[in-house]
């Protein structure tokens, strides 16, 4: 949906970048004007309707019952609003370094008040290394925090990364958006990433505009032989979702095969 066949309802303040616009059925959230970085249907508030972020809650093939998650990037609240509803147990860390966010995804995207979600003001990095030093552990971690160049820069670097690992329950998972664009080097972003996980890490290269490469990092070794024996978690996720995540599962299969993960 481009921004040209949308009625405008929310202009950032102070050229901040943020804008909301909308059409009969979805309502989107852009960012430096022009990047797409959330999208809710009208009719499915708490529904993913873009691959990237349905990628990214393939976690939850991986960890399907999180009691404790952080993520580092709020958005429209896409990916908070899901686990709300799909993962009732599970309680929720969200650093999200942007006041005028927050309010956005709030008024116009429906993000609820809940006494399982805790929304901390601060850069990602900040709060990454206050969790760590208050002993906390995470059963996912998700990192999706963007500008226009890509994945924020202190979001790549070693100490941050390092300490996502540190942070991450034995069986842990670790989710991060980054970009595959020509110019975004992400062949290098992923060895790195290996580098970091001790080869503990799969990918999901997802085809589009903006071409996104989920990284998936595991702090123990996957508790399978290969990722096909998990065909009865995807089903039954896909079930209780609505989202075909035999699909998302197949393209991590054959995207990872000779990993030790195929």
């Amino acid at each position: 949906m481009n921004i040209e066949d949308c009625t405008v309802i929310y202009r950032g303040l102070r050229d901040s970048g943020v804008l909301v616009a909308e059409d009969s059925e979805r309502r989107n959230l852009y960012m430096d004007g022009d990047i797409l970085q959330s999208c809710m249907l009208q009719g499915d508030p708490t529904g993913l309707y873009l691959d990237y972020s349905q990628a990214m809650m393939c976690a939850l093939l991986f960890q399907p019952a999180p009691q404790k998650v952080l993520l580092v990037g709020l958005g429209g609240g896409s990916l908070v609003k899901f686990l709300l509803e799909f993962c009732p147990a599970a309680r929720l860390d969200v650093a999200e370094i942007n006041t005028e966010v927050v309010r956005v995804a709030r008024e116009f995207f429906l993000l609820p008040e809940d006494e399982r979600l805790r929304i901390i003001n601060a850069p990602g990095e900040e709060v990454v290394a206050e969790r760590l030093a208050a002993d906390s552990r995470y059963d996912l971690i998700l990192v999706d925090a963007f500008d226009n160049h890509g994945p924020a820069r202190a979001l790549l670097e070693e100490d941050f990364l390092l300490n996502c690992r540190a942070l991450l329950a034995n069986e842990g998972i670790f989710a991060m958006n980054l970009w595959n664009r020509p110019v975004d080097n992400f062949p290098a972003q992923f060895d790195r990433l290996a580098t970091l996980f001790e080869q503990r890490i799969s990918k999901l290269l997802l085809a589009g505009p903006n071409r996104n490469g989920i990284v998936f990092g595991f702090n123990e070794p996957m508790p399978v032989n290969g990722l096909m024996e998990l065909k009865s978690a995807s089903r039954e996720l896909s079930k209780r979702t609505g989202i075909n995540f035999m699909r998302w599962l197949r393209e991590i299969h054959w995207q990872n095969l000779g990993r030790g993960l195929g």
